[in-house]
């Protein structure tokens, strides 16, 4: 039960940080100027209903589409974390690949846990806490759903 409860709190969290600081302004911490309305409300919208769906299948606890979707969802949201924000961190060569990022435009104001250097990539504190948030939910569903 106290992994379950708990399942529920973080995916509810994951959901609601992620939606707060895409929409509304909180700078230095994001930076959403940068964005068009249309790309924040696209991004919300489709991680919004995405992790929506994730945290009622979380609540809901049956078998089928509603057992699986979390434990397909949050692992596959973890690796696209890693591979946006910490592969092109801890690989140069990786963060030359990704060219489409803008990484200086969007992301060069906002706080920074680690020391930047002229064009590097260094994920910002608002994604490091998004990504442990996601962590931890992904821990919790797999602790829930496979004990």
């Amino acid at each position: 039960m106290f992994f379950h409860f708990s399942a529920i709190i973080s995916a509810f969290l994951l959901l609601a940080y992620h939606q707060v600081t895409t929409i509304f302004p909180l700078f230095p911490w994001n930076d959403p100027s940068k964005f068009s309305r249309k790309d924040l409300w696209l991004e919300a919208g489709t991680n919004g209903l995405l992790m929506g769906i994730a945290f009622i299948c979380v609540i809901c606890k049956n078998t089928g589409f509603y057992h699986y979707y979390p434990l397909i969802y949050y692992p596959f949201l973890l690796s696209g974390e890693f591979f946006q924000w910490w592969a092109p961190f801890l690989s140069k060569d990786f963060s030359k690949s990704k060219v489409n990022f803008d990484y200086e435009k969007r992301y060069s104001r906002t706080i920074k846990m680690f020391s930047v250097e002229e064009n590097d990539r260094v994920p910002d504190a608002n994604h490091i806490v998004l990504h442990i948030i996601t962590i931890f939910t992904t821990l919790l569903v797999f602790a829930d759903r496979l004990r």
